[in-house]
């Protein structure tokens, strides 16, 4: 983090999230330490207590990040951000050193430390993935994460277009036809304060990475619904109607994603961790999985649905963003209970990381597929994504049965 404050480069850039993204581990190695203190009968609640917080944080994180990114002078763009974001990681190092003692009793790692001597390893090893994958059931579990990681990973890089195309620019075009004037003196506004903005790697100096913006000459491409012509009054000198809608467009369409994942992170937290150990007493935790899936797909593919039954009405996307999310919540923690349940003991962090591996890859494919199906259609990407969990789910149905009589997995050799 400390490096992305002072990247004034694209390498370097590039190399900050690099490092970012290799030291990510530690997501696998919190969730195998909360794993072992846990007992099984808990560790869906407790795994969705731990999702629910990952929720607050995104939800949370994105304002923070935008208040930062616009301090006074030299702090503001990626200077204030980036240290901000370096001393809260410090004081998650120090609160780790003092309050989270080592969990792995003596015998068992030096047994580990044994094994390792034994059985040399390179630093980069794939092995761990063949043995995941030969573990029966265990494997399934994995894919079925991955399917759903990579489902709901094909909206995260098109739903800001997709508001953008079927909600924010019919929404604003309808407003610049009611109300002319208003419209101009709307973007008037919106354009000075835009010039007054901080703006990143303000601070720079030589070298600084370029800023990035749209072109107010240029019309929106065919897939974000094409250009704007109003023709019903003149635009005043030094603009073109194009240039005031998107004016408008740009913060409308942020303020509306911003709020439906707001919703997202505060259903994430109601779900994960208020809901599933409820739940739970009541119905195994494959149930809980296969409700899960189902209903991802159908709050995947009604989204793209909802805006044929109702154009334009962004009350539909939160009812859809609800459904999704409460299949997330479901699904999430109980798919990450399983993987540590039919884990060995002793290789619980490596299985765990595995794991988390499979969903970061989820997370690479998910959006690359979106991006290009978005292309053909705005709504391509999420019936995409339902048909997706519809595998996962189908996965999940024939699992269950064979998890009532699954033996515990043999530690490795």
């Amino acid at each position: 983090y400390v490096l992305f404050a002072f990247a004034h480069s694209l390498p370097l850039l590039f190399a900050a999230r690099t490092m970012d993204g290799i030291t990510g581990a530690n997501i696998s190695t919190a969730q195998a330490y909360l794993s072992d203190i846990t007992p099984p009968e808990e560790r869906a609640r407790n795994f969705g207590f731990f999702g629910a917080i990952f929720g607050i944080a995104f939800a949370i994180g994105p304002l923070i990040g935008t208040a930062l990114s616009h301090l006074p002078g030299a702090w503001g763009g990626n200077l204030g951000l980036g240290m901000f974001s370096a001393v809260l990681s410090l004081v998650n190092w120090l609160l780790a050193i003092k309050y989270l003692p080592e969990t792995l009793s003596p015998d068992v790692r030096r047994r580990n430390t044994e094994n390792d001597a034994k059985n040399k390893k390179p630093l980069i090893n794939f092995s761990g993935f063949e043995r995941a994958l030969a573990i029966p059931r265990l494997n399934t579990v994995i894919v079925i994460g991955f399917l759903a990681t990579a489902a709901f990973a094909t909206i995260q890089g098109t739903y800001a277009l997709f508001v953008l195309k079927e909600y924010t620019r019919p929404l604003v075009q309808s407003e610049i036809k009611a109300n002319p004037q208003a419209a101009i003196e709307r973007a008037k506004r919106l354009s000075q304060a835009e010039a007054e903005a901080p703006k990143p790697f303000a601070a720079a100096g030589e070298g600084a990475a370029p800023e990035v913006a749209s072109d107010p000459t240029a019309p929106y491409p065919v897939s974000l619904g094409g250009d704007f012509n109003f023709e019903g009054a003149k635009a005043p000198e030094g603009y073109t109607w194009r240039h005031i809608e998107k004016l408008i467009v740009r913060p409308e369409s942020a303020r509306l994603v911003g709020y439906i994942f707001g919703v997202i992170g505060l259903l994430s937290l109601v779900v994960q961790g208020g809901l599933i150990r409820p739940l739970q007493k009541r119905f195994s935790e494959m149930s809980l999985v296969l409700a899960g899936t189902f209903i991802m797909a159908i709050g995947l593919i009604s989204t793209s649905l909802v805006t044929g039954i109702v154009p334009h009405a962004i009350w539909g996307q939160f009812l859809t963003a609800g459904i999704l999310t409460l299949g997330n919540g479901l699904a999430t923690p109980v798919i990450t209970s399983l993987v540590s349940q039919l884990s060995p003991e002793d290789e619980k962090g490596e299985l765990l990381g595995i794991y988390q591996s499979t969903q970061s890859l989820g997370r690479i494919v998910g959006p690359n597929l979106g991006g290009f199906l978005f292309s053909f259609s705005s709504g391509a990407p999420f019936v995409a994504g339902g048909l997706i969990m519809l595998g996962s789910f189908g996965l999940a149905a024939k699992l269950r049965s064979s998890l009532k009589k699954a033996p515990q997995p043999a530690p490795a050799t």
